[in-house]
């Protein structure tokens, strides 16, 4: 609590400038294509709501439902809302930590390098299990520069950013899985993002490598979990998949029509707080929605 107030302003001023740098440079990209007011004002949203990993996009007027379709082969776009997506799924306790110490690796909280590693674990694995997945389907329109820039595009928005550049609704079924899974497991504790978190999620994996390879105790860079911190992540995974399963059960009872995948993709996406949706949306009744 001591550290509070200094935490608060470096939140704020941090969070100002990521925002304002990158809405910089969308507006330059948007005010191309909108004009000088609405692209600077699509800049500034698009901004914001990457950062807070929102998702919500307001390009529905060059294609419905389309997110940032129109903008898969730009560089630009994409490589400034991925950071954005990043830089607020990190968490805010891990901006201090670095900020504090540098790129001194060893000197890090554990909560820092367990998140810093999970989250390039996450992203690339992703993105080649996504590239490998769809490199005959949905990306095939695409070049090889396009095809590797969509799949990390993906892997990282489905860290609960709800934007998409590739059409969702015709992803294979190994592929729908594989976000299902990113979007479940989500963002950092105490960032912008949603889902059960990273650390959680290497807890439980530390843990049970641990049980598989008969050692006494879980442990991470020489720092042991105790029976508290492996008790709250089996919880906290657990409330997830009953909230999961309770849902799917009430949807496929009300609208047995809806294909299976696309209801889980929805469950899994609502309740990561991603967003987004192979487009099963609309079709939801009033009692689906609330659910």
């Amino acid at each position: 609590l001591a550290g509070g107030v200094k935490l608060v302003k470096h939140i704020i001023k941090r969070t100002n400038l990521y925002e304002g740098i990158c809405a910089i440079i969308l507006s330059l990209v948007y005010i191309e294509d909108f004009g000088l007011l609405k692209g600077i004002y699509l800049g500034i949203f698009h901004a914001i709501s990457a950062f807070c990993n929102a998702g919500f996009d307001l390009l529905g007027t060059i294609e419905p439902y389309g997110s940032l379709t129109p903008y898969a082969s730009n560089i630009i776009v994409n490589i400034t809302i991925m950071a954005l997506i990043i830089i607020g799924g990190l968490g805010f306790i891990v901006w201090q930590d670095i900020y504090e110490k540098g790129f001194k690796f060893k000197k890090y909280l554990l909560q820092t390098k367990i998140v810093l590693i999970m989250t390039i674990i996450l992203i690339v694995g992703g993105a080649v299990l996504f590239y490998l997945f769809e490199c005959q389907n949905s990306l095939s329109s695409l070049s090889q520069e396009e095809m590797i820039l969509a799949s990390f595009f993906q892997s990282v928005t489905c860290r609960t950013a709800g934007f998409n550049t590739v059409d969702v609704s015709h992803l294979k079924p190994s592929t729908s899985l594989l976000m299902m899974f990113l979007m479940f497991v989500g963002g950092s504790p105490g960032s912008t993002a949603g889902g059960i978190k990273t650390t959680t999620f290497a807890v439980l994996t530390i843990f049970v490598y641990a049980t598989m390879t008969n050692k006494s105790e879980a442990n991470a860079f020489n720092r042991r979990f105790d029976s508290k911190t492996i008790k709250k992540a089996w919880s906290v995974f657990l409330i997830n998949l009953i909230f999961i399963f309770i849902s799917a059960i009430a949807l496929f009872d009300m609208q047995p029509q809806l294909p299976m995948q696309d209801v889980f993709f929805e469950i899994f996406s609502a309740l990561g707080t991603v967003g987004i949706s192979t487009g099963i949306t609309r079709q939801l009744t009033m009692l689906s929605k609330i659910v």
